[in-house]
């Protein structure tokens, strides 16, 4: 989307979300989205959030045009607003996106809103306990919004005992709690075997495979690894950008380092030979080898651009040659 045709759908934004209803005391509902939240807690205290959004509202359909203008707009009334009501209760955590960006669209008006949050429960008086309860606020032409969900599904670990909830969920089904209708995440404490253990994430994953591929041009080497998790999540230490992706007890974690680099220019050729350490020995290791301590070397080897100069330069000479030597 060009710079102009941006502006010009956040000014609409501004100008439908100011005429969006009539001036009231205290918020409103949201009426643009038919939103359902799961929330499923891993038992390291992180929280994937799964987030169906279908839009509802006409002014908002003949505002979009496009599956690119659809998925700004829920990126933007959506993800933002929820991650910024996040923050707003506590700052200190991390949000990790899939690869492809939070938004998913679907079909019929719909999209998949995905994110991870470290931490969800965090230790407190009461055992584990959720830090981001309350009222959640939906922003959209300079007015707040109540952030209203059809339904919130809250999916907690099997072994862990849930030790109040405020409000009460509507259903429950052993550690599946539903809330109907809800414009707020509950309070929630629960307990688990070993609540101080949280932090230890990746004690319960076993690496599998990682593939690996390395950029001159960026001077990155791009990596996607997958493990098997009991619980809690991969840690790479060094990685950058990481973005996990959890398939049950599947993890896939996409990120990149930057490597110990040596590099040699010959005539014909260019080599890069750039070297990375991993945390813990991967079964299956594509795209690389294995170098000195258990190092993990990765070579990229490309024609010179001298050789582009040098055949032309060859081959005039050859033909000069049998010219002269035919005479």
């Amino acid at each position: 989307m060009s710079v102009r045709r941006g502006t010009a759908l956040i000014l609409a934004l501004v100008l439908l979300g100011a005429a969006w209803t009539q001036p009231v005391r205290g918020k409103s509902e949201q009426n643009v989205f038919d939103m359902v939240m799961l929330i499923q807690v891993n038992p390291d205290g992180s929280a994937h959030f799964d987030i169906s959004a279908r839009l509802t509202n006409p002014a908002y359909r003949e505002l979009v045009k496009n599956e690119t203008d659809f998925t700004k707009l829920v990126e933007e009334l959506v993800y933002r607003n929820l991650v910024e009501d996040l923050h707003e209760r506590y700052g200190n955590f991390t949000v990790y996106l899939p690869s492809s960006g939070p938004v998913e669209v679907t079909a019929n008006w719909s999209a998949r809103v995905n994110f991870y949050i470290v931490p969800f429960l965090t230790k407190g008086k009461r055992g584990l306990e959720c830090p981001y309860s309350g009222p959640l606020d939906f922003v959209s032409g300079g007015k707040v919004y109540s952030f209203e969900f059809r339904r919130i599904i809250l999916v907690l670990p099997r072994n862990w005992t849930v030790l109040y909830t405020f409000p009460s969920p509507a259903d429950r089904a052993k550690n599946v709690l539903i809330w109907e209708n809800a414009d707020y995440l509950p309070m929630i404490g629960v307990s688990t075997g070993s609540p101080g253990e949280g932090t230890s994430k990746h004690l319960s994953c076993k690496p599998l495979r990682i593939e690996l591929h390395y950029s001159p041009e960026e001077g990155k080497v791009f990596f996607n690894a997958t493990y098997i998790c009991e619980a809690g999540l991969p840690a790479l230490p060094g990685a950058r950008n990481v973005t996990y992706i959890k398939r049950g007890n599947v993890t896939e974690v996409r990120g990149y380092f930057v490597p110990r680099l040596e590099y040699d220019e010959g005539l014909f050729r260019r080599e890069w030979r750039a070297e990375i350490e991993l945390p813990e020995e991967f079964p299956q290791v594509v795209g690389g080898s294995l170098g000195k301590n258990g190092s993990i070397v990765i070579t990229v080897e490309r024609s010179s651009a001298g050789i582009q100069t040098a055949v032309p330069v060859i081959f005039i000479a050859v033909i000069i040659a049998l010219w002269r030597w035919k005479r």
